[in-house]
C-alpha cells in the first residue's frame, strides 16, 4: 500500500511542469526570506545594544504582510498555476521589491546621520539585505515563463 501512495505522490508532482513548481517555490521561498529579514535586526546603536528590526516599524509590517501574501500565492500557484496569479505574484514582488529598496536606502541615509555622532555607535544589521534578495526571488518570477499557461492559451485560440 505504500508504494501505492508514493508512487501516486511522485506522479503528482511530475504533472507539474517544471516552471510552475520553480515559480510557485521562489514565491514560497522570497517571501520567507523576507520574512526572516524583517525580523532580523536592520540596524543598531550604542553598539547592538539598543536593536531595531524591520517588524518594530510599520514599513516592516507591511513587507512581512507582502511576504505573507506572496507565500499563499506561491502555494495557490503550485497547486492550481495561471497566467493571471502568475503576473500577480510577479507584480507583488515588483512593489515588494520597491518597497523594500526604498527603505534600504532610507536605512542608509538614516545610518550615514547617525554614525557621525560618535556616542551612538551605529551599526547596520542583516535584516533589510534580506528583505531586498528576498523581494528580489519574488519579482523574478515575473521573467519566467509559466509553459502549461502558454499551452492553454494556444488551444483556446484553436
Amino acid at each position: 500500500m505504500e508504494q501505492t501512495h508514493s508512487s501516486t505522490h511522485a506522479g503528482w508532482l511530475r504533472s507539474r511542469p517544471l516552471n510552475q513548481t520553480l515559480i510557485a517555490w521562489l514565491a514560497i521561498g522570497g517571501g520567507v526570506i523576507v520574512i526572516l529579514g524583517t525580523w532580523l535586526s536592520w540596524f543598531s546603536l550604542f553598539a547592538g545594544l539598543n536593536p531595531y528590526r524591520g517588524v518594530d516599524v510599520l514599513y516592516g509590517r507591511l513587507l512581512t504582510g507582502g511576504a505573507v501574501l506572496s507565500i499563499l500565492a506561491g502555494v495557490r500557484f503550485f497547486r492550481r498555476g495561471g497566467l493571471p496569479l502568475r503576473w500577480g505574484i510577479g507584480l507583488l514582488g515588483f512593489a515588494l521589491l520597491a518597497f523594500a529598496s526604498w527603505s534600504l536606502f532610507q536605512l542608509l541615509l538614516m545610518y550615514r546621520q547617525l554614525s557621525a555622532d560618535p556616542m551612538m555607535v551605529a551599526k547596520l544589521g542583516p535584516g533589510s539585505i534580506l528583505v531586498v534578495v528576498g523581494s528580489l526571488l519574488i519579482f523574478a518570477t515575473l521573467f519566467l515563463n509559466d509553459i502549461r499557461a502558454r499551452q492553454t492559451d494556444k488551444k483556446k485560440t484553436n
